[in-house]
């Protein structure tokens, strides 16, 4: 029998303070959400000790309260020529033909040029209690082998399985590149069939193949019940990077972009590898699972892994685009107690210029190491403004994170929003930084770190945002926003504040503004 342990929420989103949590691979057994998830060796940075990860395997019934396993259920393996010894990598999990749990997962060996391959390991049990690897990677038909020759032989990894009812089998989708073709935009979805999950057939042609990146990572598909199928992964290249979706009638395609102002993007790139499961007792929703990547602050480099995001859950919109959105029933659990900062409205006008107004002052306890949380709700409207939002971290100079929402348009008699965090003040040309003197930042994301185009927001819909620790989540018009707060903005105490609200050149009132702060969720 496994053992579990009762984590507490700061320890769902990370297992220790010195190991991050990666890809989930999440999966709804009997109403229990299984939460598996790449977990980085501890006091680990970079590539490649970073990335030789075991598999975490976290258990909920309700999405609140969550156990861990005492023991990985998988982990790499300890001799140096075997498939799996620099690395158990994302896969997902599925149940078999014969009841069970069977786990399918991407093996890395440095020594074979980094090469990965498919390996399968099995549970006794639907509950995944415990798994033993198959000794060799999957084996591919010797009819369809030779196929293998329209991909390229380095990435063949992220195997995804689902069982399709229409067609009674099962599917593989493997995250990997066309063998040719322009080097940056060969990445593609493979396709592999079984009746069996021992044997797989390899289909020639590719999957999916859109021509316009490098790799799809950590995909999935499924369906919701308004018939439509959707295909999700993740790009770490620009442009739209992060988690995207793409759309079609039938599951072999063609998946199509939607257009809902994002690309098929929820969030930005740091919210990444998302995967979901069914969310029970609802099959119109998907429960999403994805982290928020850390930084090592002596290099000034993004990391690979980082915070659990709390889980988001999804859903279809009658045009057929997916929106996400907290669970309510999380944000009701950890964030019941009083405001601490509550107006029915707060109205900023300004003709020509750019208005601030602060709200709540940073303090002693509120950087990345305190064990406060902020749930901040509100709505707005504007009749003129050029511009208008939120304020977070900014000092006297006004440098600091800006939530801004621009109005573009209006659609049905509803306006449409461009929404975008930006860094400010962004980073100068080299001559006027050599002229003042001020070497700002030049980050990988820009100074816009995240943005949204031609988001539909109603007068009531509220802006949802959930600051944790130092990472920040916003929820707005069925698109989020997720990003981790960098230390010189928050630990300035002297003269930061945690936040406040602007407008640029006209009118806008802030409705039902309020602020709640837990003493839990923060790592």
């Amino acid at each position: 029998m496994v053992s579990l342990t009762a984590v507490s929420p700061s320890f769902f989103r990370r297992p220790s303070p010195n190991q991050g949590s990666a890809d989930a691979i999440p999966i709804l057994v009997n109403g229990t959400y299984h939460l598996f998830h790449l977990t980085t060796p501890p006091h680990t940075v970079h590539h490649p000790e970073r990335l030789r990860s075991y598999w975490s395997h976290l258990r909920s019934n309700d999405l609140i309260q969550w156990t861990r396993d005492s023991s990985p259920a998988i982990v790499p393996d300890e001799k140096p020529a075997n498939y799996d010894s620099d690395g158990a990598w994302t896969g997902s999990a599925v149940i078999g033909p014969d009841g069970n749990m069977h786990i399918f997962y991407t093996g890395y060996n440095l020594s074979q040029d980094g090469k990965q391959v498919i390996i399968h390991a099995a549970s006794s049990d639907m509950e995944g209690s415990s798994f033993g690897k198959y000794p060799e990677p999957i084996s591919i038909s010797s009819e369809t082998v030779a196929n293998l020759t329209s991909f390229e032989d380095i990435d063949f990894r992220d195997p995804y399985v689902l069982f399709n009812e229409e067609e009674r089998q099962y599917w593989m989708l493997v995250a990997t590149r066309l063998s040719k073709g322009p080097h940056w935009t060969r990445g593609c979805l493979a396709l592999l069939i079984s009746t069996d999950l021992n044997t797989w057939h390899l289909e020639p042609e590719p999957f999916f193949a859109p021509n316009d990146m490098f790799c799809p990572e950590c995909p999935e598909l499924f369906t919701l019940p308004n018939g439509k199928w959707y295909l999700v992964y993740s790009r770490f290249a620009s442009p739209h990077a992060g988690t995207v979706y793409r759309v079609s009638d039938t599951p072999r395609g063609p998946f199509r972009k939607p257009k809902d102002g994002s690309a098929g993007r929820w969030d930005g790139r740091r919210w990444y590898a998302a995967k979901s499961c069914p969310k029970a007792r609802d099959p119109s929703k998907r429960v999403y699972f994805g982290w928020i990547a850390d930084r090592c602050e002596a290099d000034k480099k993004w990391m690979w892994g980082g915070d659990m995001a709390y889980p988001r859950q999804v859903s279809a919109a009658p045009d057929g685009s997916l929106r996400i959105e907290p669970i309510k029933e999380i944000l009701s659990e950890y964030f019941c107690s009083e405001p601490i900062f509550q107006r029915s409205s707060v109205t900023l006008n300004s003709h020509g210029a750019v208005k601030k107004h602060f709200l709540y002052p940073a303090s002693a306890d509120s950087g990345a190491n305190s064990p406060l949380s902020t749930f901040m709700s509100f709505t707005f409207s504007s009749s003129d403004a050029a511009s208008f939002g939120v304020l977070f971290y900014a000092d006297s100079d006004l440098a600091g994170y800006w939530l801004r929402f621009t109005p573009t348009q209006t659609e049905s008699g509803k306006p449409l929003f461009s929404i975008s965090l930006s860094l400010c003040p962004p980073s100068l040309d080299d001559f006027w930084a050599d002229q003042y003197k001020l070497y700002l930042p030049r980050e990988v994301d820009g100074h816009e770190l995240v943005r949204h185009d031609n988001v539909s927001i109603g007068e009531d819909e509220p802006v949802k945002v959930l600051m944790i620790g130092d990472a920040l989540e916003v929820f707005v018009g069925g698109r989020a926003i997720s990003y981790r707060f960098q230390p010189k903005h928050y630990d300035d105490k002297g003269g930061t504040l945690r936040y406040g609200l602007f407008v640029d050149d006209g009118e806008v009132t802030f409705s039902s503004f309020f602020s709640i702060v837990s003493r839990f969720l923060s790592n």
